[in-house]
């Protein structure tokens, strides 16, 4: 099969919260890993990641290798992990940055955006059968302003420049929590970008944030560069829900990519 799915997937950080109820993360990760067994996406770019959520995907999940690490400076808190499926994905490189004036400074972060700092996660993966290669972005911008959101992903795509320019340009996804309706100023930035054009795959998708169902919003992209738009067959969520339990209070969003057809 020369067709992938890559995932990003919001976890929500709360392990156990009495606001939560039946959707504390205690609770969820069952049909976490029902879902994930079912659907076995080759790549889950996972946000809001705690050590309590790492060690039960690690255990659940042994046939995936897990890169990232957590968004302060003394590598605590949130943050951002990937996961490959290892009998799809060879990883090539991997690093690192945080969305800043700094970027490899850990916990450094815009002075205009909140107090948690944001990162990237960068994973370049070739695939086993394919020998594709793909360069994977995992992000979660912040959450206070577009002016904050938008030099996060300038930092993104200053960084993706110099990656391209110091090792080989490859087809790239852009994928995770904007924390930025289809509206924004975050998002028509992202869509008028020229160097690189980057495009949304998921622009007909209309809710991704709902809250345990009590609210609707799109916040969460793929977006793609122009070589891999035509290679898309399918991008939507996963609705997953049982009994008022949820995969998380945002929906999983995924995009089918057939490797042959990326330009």
């Amino acid at each position: 099969m020369s067709t992938v799915k890559i995932v990003t997937y919001n976890l929500r950080y709360v392990w156990l919260w009495t606001s939560e109820g039946i959707n504390n993360f205690a609770f969820r990760a069952g049909l976490i890993y029902d879902k994930i067994s079912k659907e076995k996406p080759d790549v889950i770019a996972f946000q809001e990641v705690v050590p309590t959520h790492l060690n039960i995907l690690q255990k659940l999940l042994p046939e995936y290798e897990f890169y990232g690490h957590y968004r302060n400076a003394d590598y605590t808190g949130e943050g951002l992990y990937t996961a490959i499926r290892k009998e799809s994905f060879q990883l090539i490189a991997y690093e690192t940055f945080w969305l800043s004036p700094t970027p490899f400074i850990p916990g450094s972060r815009f002075p205009d955006q909140s107090n948690n700092p944001r990162m990237c996660v960068v994973t370049t993966v070739r695939h086993q059968q394919q020998n594709r290669m793909l360069r994977l972005y995992n992000i979660h911008l912040d959450d206070i302003s577009d002016a904050a959101r938008i030099e996060g992903i300038k930092c993104v795509l200053s960084q993706m420049k110099r990656i391209n320019d110091t090792t080989v340009a490859l087809p790239s996804l852009i994928l995770g929590d904007y924390n930025a309706i289809p509206e924004s100023e975050t998002i028509r930035f992202c869509c008028e970008n020229k160097t690189p054009v980057i495009k949304d795959i998921t622009e007909h998708i209309e809710m991704t944030y709902h809250d345990y169902g009590r609210a609707a919003q799109k916040i969460d992209y793929i977006f793609a560069t122009e070589d891999i738009v035509k290679a898309v067959e399918k991008a939507d969520i996963w609705k997953t829900c049982f009994n008022g339990v949820y995969l998380s209070d945002h929906y999983p969003v995924f995009a089918d990519i057939d490797l042959d057809k990326i330009g």
